[in-house]
């Protein structure tokens, strides 16, 4: 079994850093069109994106059940659990029009709740982690993007001098 030592664990992070979480971009390189209306544009998203998570992958599995040990295994192919971003919200709400704008393209319910064509209300974006300087450290892009959930909004008298914000959940491909 190796042994490590105190000096070799903080010249590793002398060589390497620690990447922080703080550090970061998101980037809607593709929204449709339509949930963009009143001169809108996709760096009121950009710019006001308080958090994002980095998302998780699942494999599904099942439990081989074989003489001696129930072993699990993999099977299929891997699930991808949903984007949640966290937006600081305009004082027009600008945010939360363009998410319900958005969300409204694929079930719209002024036209009989029909479903629209998947071609027609997907997007990309692309989370941008940052070094400590700024440069890109590692980039992940989410294609066929689409808003999922986008959260209630609390409003109450009781609340002075608070942002309010938003959370979306973006299922993509």
């Amino acid at each position: 079994m190796a042994t490590y030592s105190v000096d070799q664990f903080t010249s590793q992070i002398a060589a390497r850093g620690i990447a922080s979480p703080n550090k970061f971009e998101v980037l809607f390189t593709r929204v449709p069109s339509a949930a963009l209306m009143g001169g809108n544009s996709v760096q009121d998203l950009n710019l006001m994106c308080e958090s994002v998570s980095l998302s998780g992958r699942i494999l599904q599995s099942m439990v081989d059940r074989q003489y001696g040990l129930n072993r699990e295994i993999a099977y299929n192919g891997p699930t991808y659990t949903p984007v949640t971003i966290s937006f600081l919200c305009s004082a027009n709400y600008i945010e939360k029009r363009i998410f319900d704008r958005w969300n409204n393209m694929v079930v719209d319910i002024s036209k009989g709740y029909d479903v629209a064509y998947y071609k027609d209300y997907i997007g990309e974006m692309q989370v941008v982690a940052l070094d400590v300087k700024g440069e890109p450290a590692f980039k992940m892009t989410y294609k066929e993007c689409w808003p999922k959930t986008i959260s209630n909004i609390e409003l109450n008298h009781s609340t002075l001098n608070a942002p309010v914000r938003m959370t979306v959940e973006l299922q993509y491909a």
